[in-house]
């Protein structure tokens, strides 16, 4: 089978690319043909279509003029949507396979695939579909206002990085695509976590076509370590969403020094604020691949702080994976990932001292943080696993294409 995976970028930005390239390994292992479609970046990894990548403007460019045009580019690419035609008229692909495609690829992109008869199935991996802003959070605190379309509260609390024209862009975007029926020809939601797909339908998708389908790692490639080591680690973005400053408050608390491994927009305000408290943190920049696997698995136990709906984090999941356990947020996805006092512990958002309660009893037993790392690798191994799902997504396509 042909399958066009479609996402804003291809290269490892995140943990829906990490989705993505894991999916695209696992398919092509079995025979597929797994063909990306994605933005032209310099960071992205080669492939056959390169070619046809499209060029978005960068709407950080200074000119008013550039800015209105990336505004209109960010609600519907045209020039996208062309570009995209002629990969799917060159390549044939029997069925599309959408990631993020909000603001650079756009919604241009599943009118190409309807125009031609090709089914799209889309994985939802943020409140995107729900909220304008994506990050589903209204002056810091979670929010689900806009679950009923009236987007323009986007707008009221500017909810785009506190900018006036950031959130109308949103708004305008949402209500574009809702009023038209962009998402109507998308045969299935993909939802990593029930959380998610139960928002889905809250906002007026049918039942039927939000599906639950876990995010996955492929076990064999993690080699674990269940005896407990002699740090606590968060992995994964420095931004707003989150929890990194409850998690700073914190510190004083911990049984162990912490180390942050990640980049982000907040990465100099924790640099300035772990100085100035002398705080015992190490912040260990951006790392991935054996690096990052290696930080796992010589941790106590790691740490998921987020004050946003996390949908299925990868982070729980490589924790998992190396055979750790995790302190992570009673929000979102997060307890169905995070089985209290099985696979870790559970405390509730933004609240530092119960963060460091939590993170002083897990500490405290080492027995049960290799009782909790055991059952953490079991769960990957017969529930989230690549093979399994690569089994699933299959079965959705073939469901897709039936219709």
């Amino acid at each position: 089978m042909k399958i066009a995976l479609v996402n804003n970028y291809y290269y490892l930005r995140g943990g829906s690319e990490r989705v993505l390239f894991c999916d695209q390994a696992a398919l092509s292992a079995l025979g597929h043909e797994a063909l990306p479609f994605s933005v032209r970046d310099g960071r992205n990894q080669k492939s056959a279509a390169d070619d046809l990548f499209p060029v978005v403007s960068d709407p950080q460019r200074a000119g008013l003029l550039n800015k209105v045009r990336s505004a209109a580019g960010y609600v519907y690419a045209p020039a996208v949507g062309h570009a995209f035609g002629v990969f799917l008229d060159r390549f044939q692909p029997a069925i599309v396979h959408c990631h993020n495609i909000y603001g650079r690829l756009t919604t241009a992109v599943l009118d190409e695939a309807r125009r031609r008869g090709i089914p799209t199935v889309l994985t939802a991996h943020d409140q995107k579909l729900v909220c304008p802003a994506y990050v589903a959070l209204r002056r810091g605190r979670p929010c689900q206002l806009c679950i009923d379309g009236g987007y323009w509260r986007c707008l009221r609390w500017k909810c785009h990085k506190k900018s006036l024209p950031g959130s109308l862009t949103y708004a305008v975007e949402s209500y574009a695509n809702r009023w038209l029926g962009k998402y109507e020809t998308v045969s299935r939601f993909l939802c990593p976590s029930n959380f998610l797909r139960e928002s889905l339908i809250r906002s007026g998708v049918e039942p039927r076509r939000a599906v639950y389908h876990p995010n996955a790692l492929p076990a064999a490639e993690y080699d674990p370590e269940f005896s407990a080591g002699d740090y606590i680690l968060y992995a994964g973005r420095l931004s707003e969403e989150k929890g990194l400053r409850t998690l700073l408050r914190a510190v004083p608390r911990l049984p162990l020094p912490l180390r942050i491994a990640g980049a982000g927009p907040l990465e100099e305000e924790l640099r300035g604020e772990i100085v100035r408290r002398r705080l015992p943190v190490t912040l260990e920049g951006h790392r991935s691949g054996a690096t990052l696997r290696e930080m796992f698995r010589k941790a106590a136990f790691t740490v998921v702080p987020s004050e946003w709906f996390e949908n299925a984090s990868m982070a729980v999941l490589e924790s998992f994976a190396c055979g750790k356990p995790v302190l992570a947020t009673a929000i979102g996805g997060n307890p169905e990932l995070v089985v209290e006092g099985e696979t870790g512990r559970l405390f509730p958002a933004g609240d530092a001292d119960a963060l460091a309660d939590e993170a002083r009893r897990l500490g405290s037993d080492r027995d049960a943080l290799a009782r909790m790392g055991r059952n953490a690798r079991r769960l990957i191994e017969e529930r989230f696993n690549q093979q399994r799902r690569t089994e699933d997504l299959i079965h959705i396509y073939q469901q897709a294409l039936a219709n």
